[in-house]
């Protein structure tokens, strides 16, 4: 897995591969994947890594937003995560903490054949 930082030019690559990597490229409609990180954060650079090799099978748009600058700290907030990262799925709460993968490739799974929306 390829180390993913947040500075802009690494961030930029994090989101090329995550955007980029789908083997079913047309197939479902890409889930809008927001994940909130915090400086320093394990949980976050995990999810992130976790998010690159999940992007390989499944399409999906990923935003990666700081809990540090605004749009982050009113998503926490509003969405009450108890720690970070948040992951919002098209908008809404997915999971906050460590990023459950198998829970959130069922999911993926479930939006590529049209079950969910």
């Amino acid at each position: 897995m390829a180390e993913v930082g947040t500075s802009p030019s690494r961030e930029s690559q994090f989101l090329d591969a995550a955007r980029s990597g789908s083997k079913n490229p047309g197939v479902g409609v890409p889930v809008v994947v927001t994940l909130v990180e915090a400086p320093a954060c394990h949980l976050c650079e995990d999810a992130k890594s976790a998010l690159v090799v999940i992007a390989q099978s499944y399409p999906m748009t990923v935003s990666v937003l700081s809990v540090l600058d605004e749009p982050g700290r009113t998503l926490m907030q509003e969405h009450r995560a108890p720690m970070s990262p948040l992951v919002l799925l098209d908008g809404e709460y997915f999971s906050s903490g460590r990023l459950p993968r198998r829970k959130l490739e069922k999911r993926l799974k479930k939006a590529q054949q049209g079950e969910i929306r």
